[in-house]
């Protein structure tokens, strides 16, 4: 996140939203058991339909950019395919966690 080459930021924004609308707006209160499966959920399925052939959820492993602040690593990257494929992991990312809420939304208003 944050040109780290840490954590992806399509799954780090992911579990912040499932947070966010499944979550407890207070802050005193305890979290319904239920957000955690749904972030456990989204993160393993984000892990097995996204990030299969790097094995990572890594920026720097999925996009193959070791250095974001080396601007020819970044030029490469978006001249490439690096960028295509980051573009196609975040719609799979946002398909992923629609399909999650979706689920989860439901046991929560129950």
């Amino acid at each position: 996140m944050v040109s780290s080459g840490g954590a992806c930021g399509a799954l780090a924004g992911g579990i912040a939203l499932l947070g966010s609308v499944l979550g407890n707006d207070d802050p005193e209160k305890k979290d319904d058991p239920l957000v955690w499966k749904a972030c456990r959920e989204f993160y393993a399925r984000f892990e097995r339909e996204v990030t299969n052939e790097s094995e990572s959820v890594n920026c720097r492993d999925i996009t193959g950019v070791d250095d974001w602040t080396d601007r020819g690593q970044r030029r490469a990257f978006y001249k490439g395919e690096g960028v295509v494929k980051c573009t196609g992991n975040t719609g799979k990312a946002a398909r992923i966690l629609g399909e999650v809420i979706e689920k989860y939304i439901k046991d929560k208003t129950k």
